[in-house]
């Protein structure tokens, strides 16, 4: 106010200056005076008034400025809103006086008219940085008062206006964001903000206003990076704060849910209910641990491998549960990858991921037979054959790796026979009958090599155990023809040979059985029960080992000793007398010799039952094909 009254008097000074004198008529003072002498009668009273023509208008405009000026040290704003009018009617030129109405008018609240007259004293002289300011200021002033009368719209264009003539004030942005938003404009208002964004904004309300459009449209996982960029810029943001709550306690709910729906076997469903929680909150590695899971499960491996090393590198603590159980569903994941590998021909990249795996894992017997299993496939028998023993020294009782075993010296020995290596060949039917002694085939493949080796007493031996374990087999009795000539299946079954393998196969068997802690009731039993059956199996062996080399040889070409009858007898009547222990388990041998009445027996019963199951979970299904 102080600076446009000086301006204002020092404009007047200026104008008065150039203003010309006015010439006086020439007065002849001194020829009425001569004539009428001191009388004033004949003197016209407007004549004895100051006349001057050509300044009247300049007057009249310092007059009404000077009035207009002390109505507005009074506040009279109305009176100074009126003076300063009628001094700019009598000179329109005079701009300072726009400005110093333009104030009466927003004392007023006369919002439109100080525009207005800001304005012309803006095109008289654009400038002036002074009214560019005061002008946005009044449009600001103008459009939060349509604002608060909810006009949004004209809200909105009078802070498009005030934009247009100072776009580096970001307020007026912001104000039409605010209008945007009340107009429910939500696309126009993110268009708004990234334009505030990529200027570079440091305001924390400004990304907490993106992310809260962002939740409106359902992108949590962008509302999420802005709410973070928020807390960046201001960390004790209480708004902020409030929303990434939500959006936690969103996320946890989702996991619930989606947690809940994998039980059901609904797993597309829980992989859409992890993908919100992830969404909501994607700085928490159990939530890409269950969607790895997910992904496993559905055999899509390589968003399972890569959740699962995303939850890895969010993990700080290397020694923590969660790390041991991401680590543990990565090596599953890769696993699995080999074992689809495997199911589709693609037996390399199975190697190259168990490879992967083993690198991590040494100590996973299912690891070692996939990958052999794959070298296998591709005709690597030497490399299958060190994966399966490998697994095997690390459960020596896997039926799994057994079975592996066994089929790849059934091969291996195929290969020798071919290559007419009959020894070699034998070696290998004899590896695959010890880590599977119940295969029939082995026998016969083994029997078949012993023959061509000339080795008749180990043939014979091994076509009786086949017949033993399987006599429905079809090469099976062209071979007996050979070895046993003229006898039939019972009477081969019934010669002391059959009889011997009948001792070697349940001498097989009982090695076969999962070994058990020697400490404790069930060791002591365990190893009592061990003794007593090779107690037994010894002393048959001794009283049969006499007749053994002579029931070698061809029943045709053998001369019958004397006293052959008598030694079947005294045989026959020793088996009588000790017959052949049958596969009994220690613990009802040793629950036949307690009360079953008494309490020690009833809990030993239970300990037993449950030392079973625990046996029979030991040989079940490996943790790498579950």
């Amino acid at each position: 106010m102080t600076d446009s009254k000086q301006g204002a008097i020092t404009r007047v000074q200026g104008y008065l200056d150039i203003i010309k004198r006015p010439w006086p008529k020439p007065n002849p003072d001194d020829t009425v005076q001569r004539i009428f002498g001191s009388s004033k009668v004949f003197y016209d009273p407007e004549e004895s008034k100051p006349r001057a023509t050509g300044y009247t208008v300049p007057l009249k405009v310092i007059e009404y400025y000077g009035q207009g000026y002390k109505s507005l040290e009074k506040e009279q704003w109305e009176a100074a809103a009126l003076y300063f009018s009628r001094a700019l009617h009598l000179d329109p030129k005079m701009i300072e006086f726009y400005a110093l109405r333009a104030e009466a008018y927003i004392q007023l609240c006369d919002f439109s008219s100080a525009v207005q007259n800001l304005r012309r004293a803006l095109v008289l002289q654009p400038d002036n940085t002074k009214y560019l300011e005061r002008l946005t200021f009044v449009l600001y002033l103008q459009g939060q008062a349509l604002f608060e009368q909810c006009d949004y719209l004209n809200a909105l264009n009078t802070f498009l206006h005030a934009l247009e003539l100072q776009p580096q004030k970001s307020c007026y942005r912001y104000r039409c964001m605010a209008c945007l938003l009340a107009l429910k404009r939500h696309q126009d208002c993110l268009a708004f903000i990234n334009r505030e964004v990529k200027q570079g904004t440091t305001n924390a309300d400004v990304y907490l206003l993106r992310a809260r459009i962002y939740n409106f449209f359902q992108k949590p996982k962008l509302c999420y990076r802005d709410v973070r960029s928020a807390l960046l810029l201001d960390p004790n943001h209480p708004q902020a704060k409030v929303l990434l709550q939500l959006m936690v306690d969103q996320a946890n709910q989702a996991h619930k849910d989606a947690g809940n729906l994998a039980v059901q076997g609904h797993l597309q469903h829980a992989l859409r209910r992890i993908n919100c929680a992830i969404q909501n909150n994607p700085l928490d590695p159990s939530f890409f641990l269950f969607r790895g899971t997910m992904y496993r499960r559905l055999q899509e491996y390589d968003g399972a491998v890569e959740d699962f090393l995303k939850a890895l590198d969010m993990m700080a603590d290397p020694q923590s549960e969660l790390v041991r159980k991401t680590q543990r569903q990565l090596l599953l994941a890769y696993n699995d990858f080999a074992v689809h590998c495997y199911s589709n021909g693609a037996y390399q990249e199975g190697v190259m991921l168990l490879n992967k795996v083993l690198r991590e894992e040494q100590k996973e017997k299912g690891l070692y037979i996939n990958r052999g299993d794959c070298f296998f496939q591709i005709g690597n028998l030497a490399f299958a054959e060190a994966d399966y023993k490998q697994a095997l020294m690390l459960n020596p009782t896997d039926e799994g790796a057994n079975m592996r075993m066994g089929l790849l010296q059934e091969r291996m020995g195929f290969c020798e026979q071919k290559r007419k290596q009959f020894q070699k060949a034998e070696d290998h039917f004899s590896v695959a009958i010890k880590h599977n002694p119940k295969r029939a085939q082995y026998y016969l493949y083994r029997a078949k090599s012993r023959q061509l080796l000339q080795d008749q007493a180990g043939a014979r031996q091994d076509i009786a155990t086949s017949l033993i374990l399987n006599p429905n087999q079809p090469k099976l009795f062209s071979m007996m023809a050979n070895l046993f000539p003229g006898m039939s299946v019972k009477e081969v079954l019934a010669t002391k040979v059959a009889h011997l393998a009948r001792l070697e196969l349940q001498r097989l068997g009982d090695s076969d059985l999962p070994d058990t802690s020697a400490g404790g009731i069930m060791g002591m039993l365990r190893i009592r029960e061990l003794e007593r059956q090779k107690a037994r199996n010894l002393q048959v062996l001794w009283n049969v080992s006499e007749v053994s080399e002579e029931e070698a040889v061809p029943k045709s070409l053998q001369a019958e000793p004397e006293g052959t009858e008598e030694l079947a007898k005294a045989s026959d009547q020793q088996e009588k007398k000790e017959p052949i222990p049958q596969e009994t388990s220690p613990s009802e041998s040793y629950l036949e010799r307690i009360t079953s009445s008494s309490v020690f027996s009833t809990w030993l019963a239970s300990g037993l039952r449950l030392w079973g199951r625990l046996a029979w979970c030991e040989l079940g299904r490996y943790p790498f094909n579950c």
